[in-house]
């Protein structure tokens, strides 16, 4: 199986088991794959992160980051104006894929 589809299949049976299939769109689901594909460039030439293989920085970095957007989300309904800072994650891990994921 192409690497390619290996992606395409990780993400969206990774998206499923977190809960968060219905709540994200095709075009997020393409996002976080050109977010992938940016980050696994980058990190060749930075070392943003440890992990080299796009199909364990599925698991390990983008379902990861996804996993707190359900309790996030309830924390955020709650306390109105209440804020969230992602501070120092180089390789913008959890922000840019918590962003992806719940951009309106």
């Amino acid at each position: 199986m192409p690497v390619a589809t290996r992606l395409v299949d990780g993400l969206a049976d990774g998206l499923v088991a977190l809960g968060e299939q219905g709540s994200v769109s095709g075009r997020v689901e393409e996002k976080l794959r050109r977010y992938l594909a940016l980050l696994t460039k980058w990190n060749r030439v930075y070392n943003l992160t440890a992990i080299t293989e796009p199909e364990q920085m599925i698991t390990h970095h983008v379902l990861d980051s996804l996993a707190i957007a359900a309790p996030l989300d309830l924390l955020l309904a709650r306390k109105q104006g209440t804020r969230v800072l992602d501070a120092g994650s180089g390789a913008g891990l959890p922000g840019i894929p918590l962003a992806i994921a719940r951009q309106a």
